[in-house]
């Protein structure tokens, strides 16, 4: 699967990151304040689920940057060929 996202163009992936971070930042802040009720199911799901979109957050921002980095080294490897031609 991430094989498959790094063989993507590079707008491309940073366009993908970008909407995964903003919609799990909205949806984070939804679900803590379901987290925030006197409920104890709607507590727990609310935690649950904060939780779950964290760690989402934390691969995005992985993959964005491993992404960058891959970027930066193919960049970097052309600029090399163009100028040894």
């Amino acid at each position: 699967m991430f094989n498959k996202f790094y063989k993507l163009d590079f707008g491309l992936q940073m366009i993908i990151t970008c909407l995964v971070l903003f919609f799990s930042s909205q949806l984070t802040t939804y679900t803590l304040s379901m987290a925030n009720t006197a409920s104890t199911i709607s507590f727990n799901v609310g935690m649950i689920l904060t939780f779950v979109l964290s760690l989402i957050q934390a691969i995005s921002i992985y993959l964005g940057v491993m992404s960058i980095i891959n970027y930066l080294k193919q960049t970097k490897t052309k600029n090399n060929d163009e100028q040894s031609n």
